[in-house]
Formats: C-alpha cells, structure tokens, sequence
C-alpha cells in the first residue's frame, strides 16, 4: 500500500516535470520577452489560486465523501491524460496554459486531499515515516529523476509531440493505480470500522 503511494507520487512527479518542461518549450516559442512570459506565469497562477479556493469551498469534501479517495486521486491522472493527448494534437500556448491551470488545480484541490486521505488507515508510526520519505524523497528525487529522462529523451531526439504521447499510458497506468489505491484505502477502513 505504501509502494503504492509512493509510485503514485512518483508519478505525479515525472508527469508534472514533463509538463513542465513542455511548458518552459512553449513559452519559449511564443516570446522571448521576459515581461511577456511573466504576465503567462502569473495568470496561470491567478487562475490556480482562485480556482483552488473555489473548488476547495464547493466540491473537494463532497466528491471525496461521495466517491472516495481513489476516484479522487484518479482524476490528476486523467486530466494529465487527456492534456498530453491534447498537447500532442495542438502544442500551443493556450492549451499549454489551460492544462497548467487544470492539472494544478486538481492537484490542489482534490487529487492532494485524497492523497493526504490514503495514509487515514495507517498507523500513526508508519505514516508519519513513510509520509516523510514519500513527500520528501520520492517527490524530490522523482523530480530530478524526470528531469534527466525528459533531457534524455529530447535528446534520443524525440520531439515535444513524441514526448506528450510517450506520457499518456504512463498517466493511464498512474489512474489505474490511484482506483487499486482507493479499493486498498475502502478495505483497509471497512477492517478499521469492524476492529472497533
């Protein structure tokens, strides 16, 4: 289960870093003016802290409570899922703006919570350990690790195309994962539920 979390994250780290550098790519190639590349950063994240508040306000309880953890830790994979496809049919500006603001979005809003929910049926020593390792190790490291496959990958030569749709059965295997997740997490509560 805590591999489980643990490749989760690892995920969402290799996927963020490769939109990320999808990102740096398209920005890039739309202006060389580093005002103009500011004003992009910065109504992404507007659009990021605004739209977290809202959906944090109005939805994230509600869908966690109704649909559970997995579900909700799934739906970060398929908006990454459905971005790449997206990103790999049009690599333009707006599309890779829009995509940032969703998939942050639903990384903070509901994907984050859900995966803070998972480690609930873990006793208290084996989450804090492993939430340390997860949050900080696989994370971090999975960063680094992204960084240097995207830079290997560009250059074996693959285009930023080849790379979005390269990402997407990786973003599926990572949905899938977040559902076993979720099945594990219901489990693990019903156990809890009759053990007291």
């Amino acid at each position: 289960y805590l591999a489980g979390i643990a490749l989760w994250v690892a995920l969402l780290s290799l996927a963020g870093t490769f939109l990320y550098f999808q990102q740096a790519n398209i920005v890039a190639a739309a202006s060389d003016d580093p005002a103009v590349r500011t004003r992009i950063f910065a109504t992404i994240d507007l659009a990021v802290g605004i739209l977290t508040i809202l959906v944090q306000l109005i939805a994230t309880g509600r869908l966690i409570s109704r649909f559970g953890a997995g579900p909700a830790a799934a739906f970060l994979p398929a908006v990454f899922c459905l971005g790449f496809i997206t990103l790999w049919l049009a690599p333009a500006l707006w599309i890779v703006i829009a995509f940032q603001a969703v998939q942050r979005t639903a990384n903070f809003a509901l994907s984050n919570p859900a995966r803070e929910v998972l480690f609930t049926v873990l006793e208290r020593e084996e989450k804090y350990k492993a939430k340390n390792v997860i949050d900080i190790v696989v994370f971090r490291g999975g960063d680094a690790v992204s960084g240097w496959l995207f830079f290997a990958l560009r250059g074996a030569g693959l285009e930023l195309g080849a790379i979005s749709l390269a990402t997407v059965p990786v973003t599926a295997a990572w949905l899938a994962l977040a559902l076993a997740l979720g099945r594990v997490h219901e489990r693990r509560t019903r156990e809890f539920v009759k053990g007291t």
